[in-house]
């Protein structure tokens, strides 16, 4: 009569193996997956870098024809490039110039900001996934131990102590 019952707990923990493995196989994917967001948003934010800088190179290239080009229409009126009519012409274009930088790159820098809690948000997510699973185990094998004293004095009895 021992033998069923020794047959039955080995069985009963296998299951316990597998459910075991089971959780720790759905944590290891929730983590390859969490790693995977992570390169995603950071290559997001290098592109988004890369983007912004080629902006500013392009903004920059027409802030040195819009000059040029003043600078050459002043100088077909006759007008020094001294004077204060083209000084202030070219203070007000360098200004926009330099209004427009800043603008893209508090964009850049919110966007960087906005895609980073977004990742802090997953990390958070997937530990929260992580620990209902092994809590989800845990409270799985403790449930499988039998809590009636009876079972306990039968297997007792049956074992031969």
């Amino acid at each position: 009569m021992a033998l069923p019952i020794a047959f039955f707990l080995a069985a009963q923990a296998g299951g316990m193996i597998m459910d075991y493995m089971g959780t720790s196989n759905a944590n290891a994917a929730d983590q390859e997956a969490m790693r995977r967001q992570e390169e995603a948003i950071n290559f997001s934010i290098a592109t988004s870098r890369l983007q912004t800088e080629d902006a500013s190179l392009q903004s920059m290239k027409e802030l040195r024809q819009n000059l040029g080009t003043q600078a050459a229409i002043f100088a077909a009126r006759g007008v020094s490039s001294a004077s204060g009519v083209s000084i202030l012409s070219s203070e007000e274009s360098v200004s926009n110039f330099n209004a427009d930088e800043r603008m893209r790159r508090l964009n850049q820098v919110m966007n960087e900001k906005r895609q980073k809690a977004g990742l802090e948000i997953a990390k958070t997510e997937t530990k929260a996934f992580k620990n209902k699973n092994w809590n989800a185990f845990g409270t799985r094998v403790i449930n499988k131990i039998p809590t009636d004293p009876d079972v306990w004095k039968k297997w007792g009895d049956l074992w031969g102590s």
